[in-house]
């Protein structure tokens, strides 16, 4: 049996490093109460576990209408009665939950956990960027980001800059990020010693004009990482992720095109492939992105072809599958996290959008209304929903 999990704390854990991560609290509320996400990836056959009791009978005619043959049980539990065949496919591995599952298995995972916290650093996403520069596919008057190891480096790097964007070498959907416009204070001061007390060092970045936030999604299978699609994404001002379009692959790569030549997105998407075979195909299997981004310059537009790779499970390959299996062809929507509401709050919201916008589905496939992704009950303060509309 495969068990998906959802453990969007991953990169923290891998941040912390060792095996004895605790998450803190936010962060462990939003994985209890986006539990069930993976049910709208995994396959059918597969289950999921999840960090709450869930009703086996929730969504039972929704999922009956879309073909959906998933079933979840409790991570506590279900992780005390595992067979020899059963396999963990979390968000994202780290050393904490590897031990974890190997302590109840009966057939051990092996995962070089090392290797995939190196490739996780933002480091990583630099040599990558250097790599897509060197062969053309950004451009050479492009600064990139530097990694800096002491407050005199950091610092001298934030007065060269009107504004730069300071960064954690691990974190996840928009945390462990520090906007700097200006002069170097006090408090930008602390925030990178305690940042390089914890991490060994801070990454900073020019802060460009942006215009369009997207990734490109891969695939690292048994030989090869093959490109699974786009993902078009929006985050708030201060970089915390918010939402994910349910469009068609077309549709967002005709977007693009209003901004860049097609054939760059092409050529980009045909290098990373190989790129990618050689540098993350021998250490991870699973979905994982890079998050891009479209720039505003004098005489255009350009674009920044590597900003992050999330090497995980992540929300755009969520939304990508999402709409591909279940979304009509002649529809759309928003995959949206609602979050920091009360769980009475969170509930009445649910409950209304439901109401007012009913599902549609015809054939297997949404054609509109309200969809919500988790279950939410009398203690939520996270949840995910999809709002789908015929174009």
């Amino acid at each position: 049996m495969i068990y998906h999990y959802f453990n969007p704390e991953n990169d923290l854990a891998l941040g912390q490093g060792g095996e004895n991560y605790n998450p803190p609290r936010s962060a462990f509320a939003l994985a209890t109460d986006l539990s069930t996400l993976p049910i709208w990836f995994a396959r059918p056959g597969e289950s999921v576990l999840t960090r709450k009791q869930v009703p086996q009978d929730w969504h039972a005619e929704i999922f009956a209408q879309l073909g959906i043959s998933v079933r979840w049980y409790a991570y506590e539990t279900q992780r005390k009665h595992l067979s020899t065949e059963d396999r963990l496919k979390p968000w994202g591995w780290n050393a904490t939950l590897l031990r974890e599952w190997n302590k109840y298995a009966p057939s051990k995972m092996t995962v070089d956990i090392e290797m995939l916290r190196g490739l996780s650093h933002r480091r990583f996403a630099i040599e990558t960027a250097h790599a897509l520069q060197q062969n053309g596919l950004l451009p050479a008057a492009c600064e990139l980001p530097i990694e800096g190891a002491s407050i005199d480096e950091i610092r001298n790097f934030v007065e060269r800059h009107p504004h730069v964007l300071l960064k954690s070498p691990w974190s996840c959907s928009g945390k462990g990020l520090r906007w700097v416009k200006g002069d170097w204070d006090a408090p930008t001061e602390a925030w990178c010693a305690n940042i390089l007390k914890r991490q060994g060092s801070v990454i900073g970045e020019v802060a460009h004009r942006k215009v369009v936030d997207f990734a490109m999604e891969f695939l690292s299978g048994e030989s090869e990482v093959r490109f699974a699609g786009y993902s078009l994404f929006s985050a708030d001002e201060s970089g915390t992720y918010r939402s994910n379009m349910l469009w068609s692959n077309e549709r967002i790569e005709e977007y693009l095109g209003d901004f860049v030549d097609r054939s760059l997105l092409d050529e980009v998407y045909l290098f990373l492939e190989k790129y990618f075979t050689a540098k993350i195909q021998p250490y991870y299997k699973g979905y994982f992105g890079v998050d891009m981004l479209i720039a505003e310059c004098e005489d255009g537009y350009w674009l920044y072809p590597c900003v992050e790779v999330n090497l995980r499970m992540n929300m755009g390959v969520c939304a990508r599958i999402i709409t591909d299996r279940y979304i009509h062809s002649a529809s759309s929507g928003e995959y949206m996290i609602y979050a920091n509401r009360s769980s009475e709050e969170l509930k009445h919201l649910f409950e209304e959008l439901s109401r007012n916008h009913p599902l549609v589905i015809e054939q297997g496939k949404i054609i509109s209304g309200f969809l919500p992704l988790t279950y939410v009950d009398e203690e939520s303060g996270y949840a995910a929903g999809a709002m789908v509309v015929e174009n």
